[in-house]
């Protein structure tokens, strides 16, 4: 009888304390987890719908563990890691995303990425995230590359972070709550990025716990639907 192959994937997951599934996806830090996290039980609550039952969002790591180079170093021993388990029919069982933030650190992640694994591909295997992450008929990264450049035209050299999907609203109340924790602004068309010191940041996921409710986190959900289209899972939009 042959041996059942070692599913190492869930064992390096488990070692990191990590929730790992077939399909995950790798983000800059653990405010970007709670963020989605807090998103995806609000609409399960609201929607009877459960975005995150087959769909892992973990953080490369705490501190100078996590941020871009965390990312891509989980990545790419990941996807390694990955290569050596697969089904009983010879397909890979998981499949890794990474998600940077759409800022110059995230822009040269996925180069460095790239350079480093050349089989990565923007828009199929890493994404920056955008003000909007389109829903495209093909996934073929080139096709994706040009969806997302059209979607994104009015905002183009827009920096773009998770903090910054939160509701407008929302944003106001805390930043009167807590002034101190913005560091600067720069607003395009409709769309406005925060610079928010580390402390902010942690003071703004507490906040979003104490009061948001699922029409002010509407673009987490909203990210969160596409991610999960580009990872071929089954579309839970409720139409």
């Amino acid at each position: 009888m042959a041996t059942a192959p070692v599913d190492y994937v869930a064992l390096y997951g488990a070692s990191k304390g990590w929730r790992l599934m077939p399909r995950s996806i790798l983000v800059e830090g653990t405010s970007d987890v709670a963020l989605f996290g807090l998103a995806a039980e609000l609409y399960r609550k609201g929607k009877d719908k459960d975005l995150l039952a087959d769909l892992a969002i973990v953080a490369a790591g705490d501190g100078d563990r996590g941020g871009t180079q965390g990312v891509v170093r989980e990545l790419l021993g990941l996807r390694a890691i990955a290569s050596a388990y697969l089904s009983p029919a010879g397909q890979s069982v998981y499949r890794f995303i990474g998600l940077f933030d759409n800022d110059t650190p995230g822009q040269k992640a996925v180069h460095f990425a790239r350079s480093v694994d050349t089989s990565i591909l923007e828009y199929r295997d890493v994404f920056r995230l955008s003000p909007i992450m389109p829903i495209l008929g093909n996934l073929d990264p080139g096709t994706a590359q040009r969806g997302f450049e059209k979607a994104n035209e009015a905002y183009k050299g827009m920096c773009w972070e998770v903090e910054d999907l939160i509701g407008e609203a929302l944003m106001q109340l805390f930043l009167e709550e807590y002034p101190t924790a913005l560091v600067s602004e720069h607003r395009i068309a409709n769309a406005c990025h925060r610079e928010l010191t580390r402390d902010g940041k942690a003071r703004l996921v507490r906040f979003c716990r104490e009061n948001a409710d699922l029409a002010s986190l509407n673009g987490l959900v909203e990210t969160l639907h596409a991610l999960r289209y580009y990872m071929a899972l089954p579309d839970l939009t409720l139409r």
